[in-house]
């Protein structure tokens, strides 16, 4: 005879439209398996649905694209968090189009193994503390760190050495 006080964890609600995983039930997908929300169809945590597209969900969770070294003079990507100048002989020159693009905590750094090659970093729209567009990095772990607003206007969080700024 079936015991009918068992209550399972996870089931099917009346009608078959919901399925339920009660307190105390998990899910599995075993390897190889998968879940699949198809065009149209919705993701919640605690009832609040997710409006990121997977492509920014792995965007934000992917540090290495946040991060840009230049071993030569050019462009940084734009949300760029972080850029690594580092040359022990050559000057690197690195420009910003829109300092706007890099909202947040922005780093350069001087990671070059040695050498006095004065690195600069400009930024053509945008500022690094609302006068100057120009830091210059002369010396091995020198670093600045700066809090870009929307728009663009920085303000000077840390300058570690003597990062020039013109």
């Amino acid at each position: 005879m079936a015991d009918g006080t068992y209550q399972p964890k996870v089931y099917m609600q009346q009608g078959g439209d919901r399925e339920v995983v009660a307190s105390g039930g998990s899910l599995d997908v075993e390897s190889g398996g998968e879940i699949d929300i198809e065009s149209g169809g919705s993701l919640k945590l605690a009832g609040v649905a997710i409006g990121a597209t997977a492509a920014e969900i792995n965007n934000a969770c992917d540090i290495s694209a946040r991060i840009q070294e230049l071993t030569a003079s050019g462009a940084v990507t734009a949300g760029v968090q972080s850029v690594e100048l580092n040359h022990a002989s050559n000057v690197v020159a690195a420009t910003i189009a829109d300092a706007a693009n890099h909202k947040g905590l922005f780093v350069v750094k001087d990671t070059s193994a040695s050498g006095t090659a004065a690195h600069t970093l400009t930024l053509t729209a945008g500022t690094f503390n609302g006068t100057n567009n120009v830091a210059t990095l002369n010396a091995r772990d020198e670093c600045l760190v700066v809090y870009f607003d929307s728009t663009g206007r920085g303000t000077v969080v840390v300058n570690v050495g003597s990062v020039a700024l013109s």
